[in-house]
Protein backbone atom coordinates (compact mmCIF):
# COMPACT_ATOMS: atom_id res chain seq x y z
CA UNK A 1 0.00 0.00 0.00
CA UNK A 2 1.48 3.38 -0.81
CA UNK A 3 1.59 5.90 1.76
CA UNK A 4 1.70 9.91 1.74
CA UNK A 5 2.74 12.14 5.19
CA UNK A 6 4.59 14.86 6.04
CA UNK A 7 6.45 15.51 9.11
CA UNK A 8 8.42 18.53 9.55
CA UNK A 9 7.36 20.37 6.62
CA UNK A 10 8.12 17.67 4.52
CA UNK A 11 6.07 15.49 1.84
CA UNK A 12 6.75 11.70 2.12
CA UNK A 13 5.55 9.56 -0.84
CA UNK A 14 6.43 6.11 -0.11
CA UNK A 15 5.24 3.63 -3.00
CA UNK A 16 4.28 -0.05 -1.56
CA UNK A 17 6.58 -2.32 -2.75
CA UNK A 18 10.62 -2.30 -3.18
CA UNK A 19 10.24 -1.93 -7.61
CA UNK A 20 7.43 0.27 -7.92
CA UNK A 21 7.19 3.73 -8.97
CA UNK A 22 6.03 6.65 -7.84
CA UNK A 23 4.48 8.54 -10.64
CA UNK A 24 2.53 12.14 -10.99
CA UNK A 25 -0.30 12.13 -14.01
CA UNK A 26 -2.44 14.95 -15.01
CA UNK A 27 -5.94 14.50 -16.39
CA UNK A 28 -4.83 10.57 -16.25
CA UNK A 29 -1.74 11.47 -18.34
CA UNK A 30 2.02 10.54 -16.77
CA UNK A 31 3.81 13.45 -16.35
CA UNK A 32 7.07 12.48 -14.49
CA UNK A 33 7.70 9.73 -12.42
CA UNK A 34 10.50 7.75 -9.73
CA UNK A 35 11.77 4.97 -10.11
CA UNK A 36 12.63 3.03 -7.07
CA UNK A 37 15.97 3.63 -7.64
CA UNK A 38 15.59 7.34 -7.31
CA UNK A 39 15.61 8.05 -11.04
CA UNK A 40 13.86 10.60 -12.11
CA UNK A 41 11.93 10.99 -15.56
CA UNK A 42 9.87 13.72 -17.33
CA UNK A 43 8.57 14.30 -20.43
CA UNK A 44 9.12 17.96 -20.20
CA UNK A 45 11.69 19.93 -17.53
CA UNK A 46 11.67 23.83 -18.19
CA UNK A 47 15.04 24.71 -18.30
CA UNK A 48 14.58 28.54 -17.78
CA UNK A 49 13.74 27.22 -13.94
CA UNK A 50 16.68 25.40 -13.02
CA UNK A 51 18.90 27.32 -10.91
CA UNK A 52 22.52 25.98 -9.26
CA UNK A 53 24.81 23.88 -10.31
CA UNK A 54 24.59 20.20 -11.93
CA UNK A 55 25.27 16.95 -10.38
CA UNK A 56 27.98 15.25 -12.11
CA UNK A 57 26.00 13.58 -15.02
CA UNK A 58 27.13 10.54 -17.06
CA UNK A 59 27.39 11.15 -20.61
CA UNK A 60 26.31 7.60 -21.43
CA UNK A 61 23.22 8.41 -19.63
CA UNK A 62 22.31 11.42 -21.36
CA UNK A 63 19.55 10.58 -24.17
CA UNK A 64 17.68 13.13 -26.00
CA UNK A 65 19.82 16.03 -25.35
CA UNK A 66 20.46 18.87 -27.94
CA UNK A 67 21.84 22.02 -28.38
CA UNK A 68 20.60 23.91 -31.23
CA UNK A 69 22.48 24.14 -34.32
CA UNK A 70 23.81 20.64 -33.27
CA UNK A 71 23.42 17.06 -34.19
CA UNK A 72 25.28 13.67 -34.14
CA UNK A 73 24.59 10.70 -36.37
CA UNK A 74 28.08 9.21 -35.36
CA UNK A 75 28.87 5.40 -34.42
CA UNK A 76 32.12 6.49 -32.48
CA UNK A 77 34.10 9.12 -31.01
CA UNK A 78 33.94 11.73 -33.15
CA UNK A 79 35.79 15.04 -30.90
CA UNK A 80 38.04 14.35 -28.38
CA UNK A 81 39.76 16.45 -25.57
CA UNK A 82 42.45 15.23 -23.92
CA UNK A 83 44.26 16.51 -20.39
CA UNK A 84 46.06 19.29 -21.95
CA UNK A 85 42.97 20.88 -23.59
CA UNK A 86 43.91 19.15 -26.83
CA UNK A 87 41.00 19.14 -29.32
CA UNK A 88 40.91 16.08 -31.94
CA UNK A 89 38.03 15.84 -34.43
CA UNK A 90 38.29 11.84 -36.20
CA UNK A 91 41.31 11.44 -34.55
CA UNK A 92 43.13 11.48 -31.06
CA UNK A 93 44.65 15.12 -30.63
CA UNK A 94 48.42 15.53 -31.02
CA UNK A 95 47.92 19.52 -31.30
CA UNK A 96 45.47 22.23 -29.91
CA UNK A 97 42.99 21.64 -32.86
CA UNK A 98 43.52 18.37 -34.51
CA UNK A 99 41.85 16.62 -37.39
CA UNK A 100 41.97 14.03 -39.65
CA UNK A 101 42.27 15.08 -43.28
CA UNK A 102 41.84 11.93 -45.03
CA UNK A 103 41.08 8.48 -44.55
CA UNK A 104 44.65 6.63 -43.80
CA UNK A 105 46.28 9.97 -42.93
CA UNK A 106 47.73 10.31 -39.62
CA UNK A 107 47.77 13.65 -39.22
CA UNK A 108 45.41 16.76 -39.99
CA UNK A 109 45.56 20.22 -39.03
CA UNK A 110 47.08 21.55 -35.87
CA UNK A 111 47.20 25.47 -33.98
CA UNK A 112 50.51 24.97 -32.39
CA UNK A 113 53.45 26.75 -31.71
CA UNK A 114 56.18 27.01 -28.84
CA UNK A 115 54.58 30.52 -27.45
CA UNK A 116 51.14 29.47 -28.13
CA UNK A 117 50.81 31.42 -30.94
CA UNK A 118 50.83 30.90 -34.92
CA UNK A 119 49.20 28.48 -37.57
CA UNK A 120 51.22 25.29 -38.39
CA UNK A 121 49.84 23.17 -40.60
CA UNK A 122 50.98 19.60 -40.85
CA UNK A 123 50.16 17.05 -43.41
CA UNK A 124 51.24 13.18 -43.64
CA UNK A 125 53.56 13.53 -46.03
CA UNK A 126 54.02 9.65 -47.32
CA UNK A 127 50.25 10.07 -48.29
CA UNK A 128 49.61 9.63 -52.06
CA UNK A 129 47.97 12.88 -51.94
CA UNK A 130 49.54 15.41 -49.15
CA UNK A 131 47.92 18.55 -50.11
CA UNK A 132 47.21 21.37 -48.30
CA UNK A 133 44.15 23.29 -49.46
CA UNK A 134 43.27 26.94 -47.83
CA UNK A 135 39.94 27.86 -49.10
CA UNK A 136 38.53 31.42 -48.28
CA UNK A 137 35.23 30.63 -49.38
CA UNK A 138 34.00 34.20 -50.35
CA UNK A 139 34.26 34.69 -53.86
CA UNK A 140 36.50 37.95 -54.61
CA UNK A 141 37.34 38.04 -51.07
CA UNK A 142 41.22 38.44 -50.42
CA UNK A 143 43.31 36.17 -47.91
CA UNK A 144 45.66 37.75 -45.65
CA UNK A 145 48.59 36.32 -44.01
CA UNK A 146 49.34 39.01 -40.83
CA UNK A 147 52.62 38.85 -38.60
CA UNK A 148 52.54 40.38 -35.11
CA UNK A 149 49.36 42.61 -36.42
CA UNK A 150 51.21 43.64 -39.89
CA UNK A 151 50.28 42.82 -43.03
CA UNK A 152 52.68 40.58 -44.81
CA UNK A 153 51.55 39.35 -47.82
CA UNK A 154 47.70 39.41 -49.17
CA UNK A 155 46.31 37.28 -51.83
CA UNK A 156 43.88 38.86 -53.99
CA UNK A 157 40.42 37.74 -55.21
CA UNK A 158 41.68 37.21 -58.60
CA UNK A 159 44.81 35.32 -57.39
CA UNK A 160 47.74 38.00 -57.51
CA UNK A 161 50.05 37.70 -54.11
CA UNK A 162 50.54 41.76 -53.11
CA UNK A 163 53.55 42.05 -50.90
CA UNK A 164 56.63 44.07 -50.99
CA UNK A 165 58.63 40.94 -52.43
CA UNK A 166 56.18 40.05 -55.01
CA UNK A 167 56.05 41.42 -58.22
CA UNK A 168 53.39 43.75 -59.15
CA UNK A 169 53.61 43.13 -62.88
CA UNK A 170 55.90 41.17 -65.23
CA UNK A 171 55.76 40.81 -68.88
CA UNK A 172 57.08 39.18 -71.79
CA UNK A 173 57.14 41.30 -75.50
CA UNK A 174 57.35 41.26 -78.91
CA UNK A 175 57.66 44.41 -80.69
CA UNK A 176 58.61 42.99 -83.86
CA UNK A 177 55.26 43.93 -86.42
CA UNK A 178 52.05 44.35 -84.40
CA UNK A 179 53.71 44.24 -80.69
CA UNK A 180 52.66 41.06 -78.90
CA UNK A 181 52.48 40.31 -75.29
CA UNK A 182 53.79 36.69 -75.04
CA UNK A 183 52.92 36.42 -71.31
CA UNK A 184 52.01 38.79 -68.41
CA UNK A 185 50.86 39.65 -65.08
CA UNK A 186 48.95 42.26 -63.97
CA UNK A 187 49.40 43.83 -67.53
CA UNK A 188 45.95 44.83 -69.59
CA UNK A 189 47.07 45.58 -72.61
CA UNK A 190 50.39 47.53 -74.41
CA UNK A 191 50.35 50.25 -76.71
CA UNK A 192 52.33 50.49 -79.85
CA UNK A 193 53.78 54.43 -79.67
CA UNK A 194 56.86 54.38 -82.29
CA UNK A 195 59.67 52.13 -83.55
CA UNK A 196 61.22 51.00 -79.88
CA UNK A 197 58.53 52.41 -77.81
CA UNK A 198 55.72 51.27 -75.65
CA UNK A 199 53.28 52.02 -73.04
CA UNK A 200 52.03 49.22 -71.04
CA UNK A 201 49.06 49.31 -68.49
CA UNK A 202 48.16 47.60 -65.45
CA UNK A 203 45.13 45.35 -65.33
CA UNK A 204 45.24 46.83 -61.39
CA UNK A 205 46.48 49.91 -60.89
CA UNK A 206 49.49 50.56 -58.56
CA UNK A 207 48.96 51.95 -54.62
CA UNK A 208 52.05 55.07 -55.73
CA UNK A 209 54.08 56.02 -58.50
CA UNK A 210 57.01 55.23 -56.29
CA UNK A 211 57.79 52.36 -58.00
CA UNK A 212 60.60 50.27 -59.95
CA UNK A 213 60.53 48.56 -63.34
CA UNK A 214 63.37 46.28 -64.38
CA UNK A 215 64.02 45.55 -67.93
CA UNK A 216 66.22 43.45 -69.92
CA UNK A 217 66.22 42.32 -73.58
CA UNK A 218 67.73 40.31 -76.34
CA UNK A 219 69.39 43.28 -77.65
CA UNK A 220 68.22 43.29 -81.26
CA UNK A 221 65.23 42.62 -83.76
CA UNK A 222 66.30 39.18 -84.70
CA UNK A 223 67.61 37.41 -81.70
CA UNK A 224 71.14 38.54 -82.55
CA UNK A 225 73.03 40.95 -81.51
CA UNK A 226 74.40 43.51 -84.26
CA UNK A 227 76.19 46.64 -83.93
CA UNK A 228 77.68 48.91 -81.01
CA UNK A 229 76.55 49.33 -77.05
CA UNK A 230 74.73 52.82 -75.94
CA UNK A 231 74.41 51.64 -72.49
CA UNK A 232 73.13 54.90 -71.53
CA UNK A 233 70.41 54.75 -74.27
CA UNK A 234 69.84 50.89 -74.46
CA UNK A 235 66.66 50.90 -72.69
CA UNK A 236 64.78 53.23 -70.05
CA UNK A 237 61.24 53.31 -68.56
CA UNK A 238 59.58 56.54 -67.93
CA UNK A 239 55.84 58.49 -67.41
CA UNK A 240 55.15 56.45 -64.65
CA UNK A 241 51.71 56.23 -63.59
CA UNK A 242 49.83 54.53 -60.90
CA UNK A 243 47.77 52.73 -64.30
CA UNK A 244 50.59 52.74 -66.76
CA UNK A 245 54.56 53.38 -67.59
CA UNK A 246 56.25 53.38 -70.84
CA UNK A 247 59.36 51.82 -72.43
CA UNK A 248 61.66 53.27 -75.44
CA UNK A 249 64.76 51.17 -76.86
CA UNK A 250 67.30 53.80 -78.73
CA UNK A 251 70.78 51.81 -78.50
CA UNK A 252 73.69 53.20 -80.56
CA UNK A 253 71.28 56.36 -80.76
CA UNK A 254 68.49 55.17 -82.67
CA UNK A 255 64.97 53.52 -82.02
CA UNK A 256 64.33 49.68 -82.21
CA UNK A 257 62.12 47.31 -81.77
CA UNK A 258 62.82 44.24 -79.56
CA UNK A 259 61.81 41.22 -80.33
CA UNK A 260 62.31 39.94 -76.97
CA UNK A 261 61.81 42.75 -74.28
CA UNK A 262 60.84 41.53 -70.56
CA UNK A 263 60.33 43.84 -67.47
CA UNK A 264 59.14 43.63 -63.95
CA UNK A 265 57.75 46.35 -61.15
CA UNK A 266 57.76 46.06 -57.88
CA UNK A 267 56.13 48.59 -55.54
CA UNK A 268 52.68 49.37 -53.72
Amino acid sequence: MSTIKSSDEHLTLNADGSSKDIKFQANGVEKASISSAGAFTSTTIDATKLTGDLPAISGANLTGVGVAGISSSADATAITIDSSENVGIGTSPSYKLHTLIGAGEASGVGILNTNGQGLNIYTDTTAANADVSIDQGVTGAAMIFRQNGTERLRLAGDGRGLSQFTAKAWFNLDQTGTQNLRDSHNISSVSDTGTGRTTYSFTNNLGSINYSVTLSTNGSANNAYAGSWDNDRQSCMFNLAVGSFSTANAPSGSYLDYDLLCGMVFGD
